[in-house]
C-alpha cells in the first residue's frame, strides 16, 4: 500500500508563505489586519512588532475545520486588500487611514511590494483558492465524522 501524500492545510500554507515575508513587511501586514479588524481603537496604538506576535498566534490556533477555514478567509480577504491595492491605499510615507507606521516600519519599496503580490498571488492561486480551502474542510470534517479504526 503506497503512502498518500499528505495534504497540507491552507492555515499551514499560508504560514509558511507569511514566514519567508521579509520581516518589515510582515510587521506592515499585521499592523494593517488588525487596524482593519480591530474595532477597538487602543489596539490600534500597539506597536506593529506586537501586532505581528498577535496576529501570527491568531493565524496558527489550532480550531474546528469550519472556523480555521473562515479564518483563511478572513485574512485572504485583507490580505488582498493590502497586498493587491497598495499602492492606492497607502501614500509614500506608509500612511493609511491617517494611521502612520513610519516610526515603527521602515519603508517597503516598490520592488519589494512586486515580489510579495507575485509570491502572494501564487499562494492565492494554490492553497488560498475557495475550492482548495472548501475541499480541505470537508475532509477534515469527513475525518473526524469517521469511526476511528483500529
Amino acid at each position: 500500500m503506497g503512502d498518500a501524500k499528505k495534504m497540507i492545510t491552507p492555515w499551514e500554507a499560508f504560514i509558511i508563505w507569511f514566514d519567508t515575508v521579509p520581516l518589515s513587511l510582515r510587521k506592515f501586514l499585521a499592523h494593517t489586519f488588525r487596524i482593519c479588524t480591530t474595532e477597538d481603537t487602543a489596539q490600534m496604538a500597539i506597536k506593529p512588532g506586537e501586532s505581528l506576535e498577535r496576529f501570527r498566534n491568531w493565524a496558527i490556533t489550532t480550531d474546528f475545520p469550519l472556523r480555521i477555514a473562515a479564518r483563511m478567509f478572513y485574512i485572504r480577504s485583507v490580505f488582498d486588500m493590502v497586498i493587491c491595492h497598495h499602492h492606492e491605499l497607502f501614500d509614500q510615507n506608509n500612511t493609511f487611514s491617517g494611521a502612520s507606521f513610519q516610526d515603527n516600519i521602515l519603508p517597503i519599496s516598490s520592488k519589494q511590494w512586486d515580489e510579495i503580490l507575485k509570491s502572494w498571488t501564487g499562494l492565492r492561486n494554490r492553497e488560498l483558492t475557495d475550492t482548495y480551502i472548501h475541499a480541505w474542510a470537508s475532509w477534515m470534517i469527513q475525518m473526524q465524522m469517521e469511526p476511528s479504526r483500529v
